[in-house]
C-alpha cells in the first residue's frame, strides 16, 4: 500500500530521481527520492508476514513487481537494500577478493543460490561481504538493469556521521535476526548479526556486544531501525539514556515506525 503520494511527482521526470528499493521476509518497499530537493515522492510498502520461504517470497516479489509499471521507468539511479543476517566485516589488509565465498561460506550456510556480493569501505578499511539470493537479483534486473544492492546495514556504516554522538550503537531488528554495529568516533568495533524471535533475546545480544567492547552505556547512544515496538524502545531507556531512530537529517517520513522501517531507503548508497 502507498504511504506517502507527493502530487509533484512527475512522471515523465523520473530520470532525475532515484529509485530505492528494500526487500527482506518482511515484505517489499520502495520509494522515489529526489535528492537535490531532499524530497521523498513517493513510499510504497508491502508486508509479506505470511511468506516463510525464498521460493514463495521470489514469486510474490515478480508478482508485485510486474503489477507497477512505475519501476519500470527510467531514474537517475537505482539502489537496492537487502535484509539479511549473512554478512561480515574484514580488514582490507587481511582480504583477497577471491576468498570472500569462502570466507563468508565458514561464517553462514550459503544456500545455492545465494551470491556473494563486497562493497569495499575504504574510510573504515574494510571490505563488507553479503549473500543475497541471486534470483531475487535477477528479478529486479528485468526492471531495472543497472543498480548498487547493498545489506541494510550498510546505509547506517556509511552515513553514521550524521549521529553526532561519540559512542554509537546501531540496532536492527527484522525478523528472525538482530543486528548489531558498535562504534566509537568513527570507528567501527563491533558488527555482527544474531539470531533473535524475540526482543529480550535481542537485548541479550545488545548487551552482549556492549560488554565485549567495554563502551560506557551512560556515554552511548543507541540507534534503532527495523520492527521495534514502543515497549521495546521503553525498555532500552533501562539501559542507555539516550534512544534514537535511524533516520534522514533532512528527508522526515513521520512516526518512529516510519522512520525505523524505511529510513534507509532516504540514504543513496
Amino acid at each position: 500500500m502507498p504511504v506517502i503520494v507527493n502530487k509533484q511527482l512527475e512522471l515523465d521526470k523520473t530520470i532525475q530521481y532515484r529509485l530505492s528499493i528494500q526487500a527482506d521476509l518482511n515484505g517489499f518497499s520502495f520509494s522515489i527520492v529526489n535528492d537535490l530537493q531532499k524530497k521523498c515522492h513517493f513510499l510504497y510498502q508491502s508486508d509479506f508476514a505470511f511468506i516463510e520461504d525464498p521460493d514463495t517470497y521470489n514469486v510474490a516479489i515478480y508478482k508485485m513487481i510486474k503489477s507497477f509499471p512505475l519501476l519500470s521507468k527510467k531514474f537517475a539511479s537505482t539502489d537496492v537494500i537487502i535484509n539479511t543476517h549473512k554478512f561480515t566485516a574484514i580488514p582490507l589488509s587481511n582480504f583477497k577478493s577471491e576468498d570472500a565465498g569462502l570466507i563468508l561460506g565458514q561464517l553462514h550456510f550459503l544456500e545455492e543460490l545465494d551470491e556473494v556480493d563486497i562493497i569495499i569501505d575504504e574510510p573504515q578499511e574494510m571490505a563488507l561481504l553479503f549473500a543475497v539470493n541471486s534470483t531475487l537479483l535477477n528479478t529486479i534486473k528485468t526492471i531495472q538493469p543497472d543498480f548498487k544492492v547493498a545489506p541494510s546495514i550498510y546505509p547506517f556504516i556509511k552515513n553514521n556521521k550524521f549521529f553526532p554522538d561519540n559512542n554509537k550503537i546501531f540496532a536492527q531488528y527484522h525478523k528472525g535476526h538482530v543486528h548489531i554495529i558498535i562504534t566509537n568516533s568513527s570507528k567501527m568495533l563491533f558488527c555482527n548479526s544474531f539470531p533473535a524471535l524475540q526482543f529480550n533475546t535481542a537485548l541479550y545480544y545488545i548487551m552482549l556486544a556492549v560488554k565485549q567492547t567495554e563502551i560506557k552505556q551512560e556515554d552511548t547512544a543507541i540507534i534503532l531501525s527495523g520492527n521495534f515496538r514502543e515497549e521495546d524502545s521503553f525498555s532500552l531507556t533501562k539501559f542507555f539514556p539516550r534512544i534514537k531512530f535511524f533516520r534522514h537529517p533532512s528527508i522526515l517520513l513521520g512516526g518512529s515506525e516510519l522512520e525505523m522501517k524505511y529510513a534507509s531507503m532516504m540514504f543513496p548508497l
